[in-house]
């Protein structure tokens, strides 16, 4: 089956590349393996031909490193949706570090929570159908920091 990576996910991939180009990637991807076929997930293709997630490795400074600039970018995209700027109607929900935060509960609405959610060696972006088209730059301040 022929299928599309959403829009915003390419984006931000791009964004997360260009800041940290020697970044390990072995915890990327866009498309769900057999496992995700086995249950709903972003990381299928849905009913109009796009995979709407983005896992990006944490070790954004190679391997075993990179973690807290990790949590510093799942913290700046959760700040995105909350902020109602052009665009942060794109983000549906991110899972990191045994936490995720989404707009789906009122009284937490993109606050990190829980546990059991598992990533630790991954950032987990899901994206709405609006992304799926719309894949404006991200304008978070942690890419405009100077790199070390």
């Amino acid at each position: 089956m022929s299928w599309k990576a959403a829009s915003a996910a390419l984006t931000l991939r791009k964004q997360v590349d260009k800041r940290w180009p020697k970044r390990d990637r072995g915890a990327d991807g866009i498309i769900g393996n057999a496992d995700h076929k086995t249950r709903p997930s972003d990381h299928n293709v849905n009913e109009r031909g796009y995979v709407d997630a983005l896992d990006i490795d944490a070790d954004l400074f190679g391997a075993g490193k990179g973690r807290a600039a990790a949590q510093r970018l799942a913290d700046q995209i959760v700040d995105y949706a909350a902020s109602g700027l052009p665009g942060s109607q794109r983000i549906k929900y991110v899972v990191f570090a045994d936490q995720v935060a989404s707009g789906s509960y009122a009284n937490s609405m993109w606050q990190w929570r829980g546990s059991g959610y598992g990533h630790w060696d991954h950032i987990h972006i899901s994206f709405t159908p609006y992304g799926e088209t719309h894949g404006g730059l991200f304008p978070l301040p942690i890419f405009d920091t100077p790199k070390k």
